[in-house]
Parts: structure tokens; C-alpha cells; sequence
């Protein structure tokens, strides 16, 4: 299940690359193309479906319950990215496409890039806790005497499990 929890981690990563990379292609490309659909498809779909994948990983690997948690919060913040649109369409009045968008409607909107990146980083996140955990095995707990140094290492704590 770690190995499964990594390549989860991995691929949710990978996902969110892409992500990015279907925005520049929307953002660089003919309107007319509407290639920024790829963006809203990846977004709406693939990466949420990834970021449940990536908690049940986590979970079933027994990644420990901070690396749970901080599982959860990709699509906490993914979730978080259509209620920012939809906050910009209450707060700013605005209706639907094609209206003219205020400047300060669009330095709010613009957090989605932000938020954006805050997922890119906590997929790193991931993928490094998935690595340690498959080479160094369980993850050690608070008060463990073998990982503040006061007892005898033990074996079994740290060895990988297949």
C-alpha cells in the first residue's frame, strides 16, 4: 500500500504539472480554439478524483496521521479554487463571461494562481513523505525512545514493509 500511496503522489503531482501547463496553453492560445477547456477538465475532474485517490492512499499505507491530514488539503484548496470564482462573481457582481471585469476583481481572482501553486507544493509534499516512507517504513511517533535517542533503535519501527 506505500508503494501504492507514492505512485498516488506521483501521479496526483504530475496532474497538477499538467494543470499548470493547460493553463499557459488557455492563456497563449487563439480564443476561438478554446483550449482553456483542457484546463477547466483536468481541474474539475482528473485532479479532484486524484486528491481522493491520494487520501485513501495515505490512509491505507498508514502514513501516519500528519500525513493523512496534509493529504486532505489538495482538495480542500482544489474545492477552495471554484468557490474563489464563485466569491469574485458575489463580492464584484459580476454575472457571467463576456462582462468587463473590474482591476480589483482580477487581483482577487488572480489567488487562483496562488492557490495553484500551494497544491503544486503540497503534492511535492507528498511524494517526498510516500518516498520515506517506503524506504524508511512506518513513520516514528512523538515520545518513541528510539527516534529522541534515549533507547535502543529498534528494527522493526523502521523497516520497510512490502
Amino acid at each position: 500500500m506505500r508503494k501504492l500511496f507514492q505512485i498516488v503522489a506521483w501521479l496526483f503531482t504530475a496532474a497538477v504539472v499538467l494543470q499548470l501547463y493547460f493553463a499557459a496553453v488557455g492563456v497563449f492560445s487563439n480564443p476561438e480554439d478554446e483550449l482553456f477547456a483542457w484546463h477547466g477538465t483536468n481541474g474539475r475532474i482528473v485532479l479532484p478524483i486524484l486528491a481522493i485517490l491520494l487520501i485513501v492512499s495515505a490512509a491505507l499505507a498508514r502514513a501516519g496521521k500528519r500525513t493523512i491530514w496534509l493529504s486532505v488539503l489538495p482538495l480542500v484548496l482544489i474545492l477552495f479554487q471554484t468557490v474563489l470564482f464563485i466569491l469574485t462573481g458575489v463580492i464584484f457582481g459580476l454575472e457571467g463571461p463576456g462582462e468587463p471585469v473590474p482591476l480589483s476583481a482580477t487581483l482577487f481572482l488572480s489567488l487562483h494562481g496562488v492557490i495553484g501553486t500551494a497544491v503544486l507544493l503540497l503534492g511535492v509534499l507528498m511524494i517526498v513523505r510516500a518516498h520515506r516512507l517506503v524506504r524508511e517504513g512506518a513513520p516514528a511517533k512523538p515520545g518513541d525512545s528510539a527516534v529522541d535517542g534515549t533507547g535502543p533503535v529498534d528494527d522493526t519501527v523502521t523497516a520497510p514493509r512490502a
